[in-house]
């Protein structure tokens, strides 16, 4: 999931060049209504404050047949029905934090949609090759076998049309680079996907795609993790000391160590910034 961040950016580039607005409805993008009438920003889905639930409905039965890769037959065709057929908020989360698959996945297949590219091809064009990221794609192996929660092997998850909300293999090289392009102040879209969207509470946000801790303080991070059914990951980052931590694991979200992987993680950046 810390392609949401990528995702984020791209949208961040295209505000930044005034093509868009953050507030502007994606409806535009497409050829037919939402279904309920319903109207979502690119905003929204970005922070996810859309109300949009973490997957769509029409999804069920693929989580239930391919529990080993349940995206993987979840196509463009099937996501634009459930945008024209199925499309349900819930009220209760409208305007609030509620993390959604279906909505960073949503947003990444819009911005593609909209530049008649794809989004792998957008992606590389606009961030992985501007950071020299020459490891990092959303169709490349992995170097070594996800793991299951039992330890087994397990495949690599296929995220197909939600691709834009999990769907990059990268390392820690790669993801450094990211981080260190982050430490740049004249880095315009970079410092718009760290600018608070939301505040959950006095310590707790979101920017575009990042979630921030401790926020505008001096001990403000930013942050991400991700999990599938054989990797684990997790990416932080201050830019006021300038220090980053990247963690990434073979073993599932479902594992019992994974939670490990987000408690190392900050533990580096605390022990990193507490040194300088």
């Amino acid at each position: 999931s810390i392609t949401k961040t990528f995702t984020a950016t791209l949208l961040a580039q295209e505000l930044i060049a005034k093509k868009i607005k953050a507030t502007d409805y994606i409806n535009k993008v497409y050829p037919f209504k939402f279904n309920n009438k319903i109207k979502l920003t690119y905003l929204s889905l970005c922070n996810h404050t859309a109300g949009l639930y973490r997957l769509p409905s029409n999804m069920s039965t693929h989580l239930f047949n391919r529990p080993k890769n349940p995206y993987s037959a979840y196509n463009d065709l099937e996501l634009e029905e459930y945008l024209k057929k199925e499309l349900t908020l819930d009220q209760e989360n409208i305007g609030k934090l509620s993390y959604s698959n279906l909505g960073a996945g949503l947003l990444g297949y819009t911005l593609a949609k909209k530049e008649k590219i794809a989004i792998e091809l957008l992606t590389k064009e606009k961030i992985l090759d501007s950071y020299l990221m020459s490891s990092t794609a959303y169709h490349t192996p992995t170097s070594i076998a996800g793991l299951d929660m039992q330890g087994n092997p397990t495949p690599n998850w296929n995220m197909n049309a939600l691709k834009a909300a999990g769907g990059l293999i990268s390392t820690t090289n790669d993801l450094s680079k990211l981080i260190k392009a982050h430490f740049n102040s004249n880095n315009k879209a970079l410092a718009l996907t760290r600018k608070p969207t939301y505040r959950a509470n006095n310590k707790r946000g979101i920017g575009m795609g990042w979630i921030i801790k401790n926020l505008e303080t001096e001990k403000e991070i930013f942050w991400h993790n991700g999990g599938t059914g054989g990797f684990s990951s997790c990416l932080s980052f201050s830019t006021r000391k300038k220090t980053g931590a990247i963690v990434l694991s073979n073993i599932s979200r479902n594992h019992q160590q994974a939670q490990l992987i987000d408690q190392l993680c900050f533990e580096l950046i605390d022990q990193l910034n507490n040194t300088k």
